[in-house]
């Protein structure tokens, strides 16, 4: 028995931490909700906590809830966060996670994500942090040409809004993306002000869909209503 307990002490180390008992709980429930840790986020010191013991908590999401946590980026935009794999049969598994704490971004908000990169990201023209209205702005000034192909490739990603669907219908799903953005990590919105700036972990949509972030303008150009899927 003692040889045991030795055993889980350095496998779960993290559980013998000082802070642990300040931080363990809702990084706990951040991650198990689809949260990104990195340096921004609350509360204070909780990054610090996960890098300093990402073996042993690594180690506790295997074993008892069949998750990976996983990270990527560097130095100030490193962050951290659950990861999900495909099984043999090419099935998404998402561990012992209850289907109420499973968050599962709409279609068209990953698209509101995409521009988001191309526009804030790889422009180098554009601001990290800027106001909901301008990005709005900046996103229809940028397919004024092609607007009516942004609008239909909108509609056919989310079953909410007709094919038909106006820039105001448009405009509420950026926004609803933002706030679900905030919620997940990837951006930090100040709901008062509506000043959002992107946060590092925003990136790993570029792991998951780079060549279509890169082909977002053609994509817009030459759509024609067709859904884009980007789950599959």
């Amino acid at each position: 028995m003692e040889n045991n307990d030795i055993q889980k002490n350095l496998i779960y180390n993290f559980l013998e931490q000082p802070d642990a008992t300040d931080f363990f709980a809702p990084l706990d429930y951040a991650l198990k909700n689809g949260v990104f840790i990195q340096r921004q986020s609350s509360p204070k010191g909780v990054f610090d906590f996960v890098r300093y013991n990402y073996p042993s908590l690594s180690k506790y999401y295997a074993d008892f809830f069949d998750l990976y946590l996983s990270n990527e980026g560097q130095d100030n935009e490193q962050y951290f966060f659950i990861d999900f794999r495909r099984d043999e049969n090419g099935r998404i598994s998402r561990g012992k996670i209850p289907e109420l704490n499973r968050k599962r971004l709409k279609d068209a908000h990953l698209i509101v994500g995409f521009l988001l990169l191309r526009i804030c990201i790889i422009d180098p023209t554009s601001e990290y942090q800027q106001s909901i209205d301008t990005f709005v702005k900046r996103i229809f000034e940028d397919y004024e040409e092609y607007k009516v192909n942004l609008l239909r490739l909108f509609a056919k990603n989310n079953e909410d809004i007709s094919i038909d669907a106006d820039e105001k219908a448009i405009q509420q799903i950026i926004r609803s993306a933002l706030s679900d953005f905030n919620d997940i990590g990837w951006v930090s919105l100040d709901k008062d002000s509506q000043i959002f700036e992107v946060m590092p972990s925003c990136k790993r949509l570029f792991t998951l869909y780079e060549e279509i972030i890169m082909n977002i303008d053609e994509i817009i150009k030459s759509n024609h209503g067709k859904a884009i899927s980007p789950n599959t």
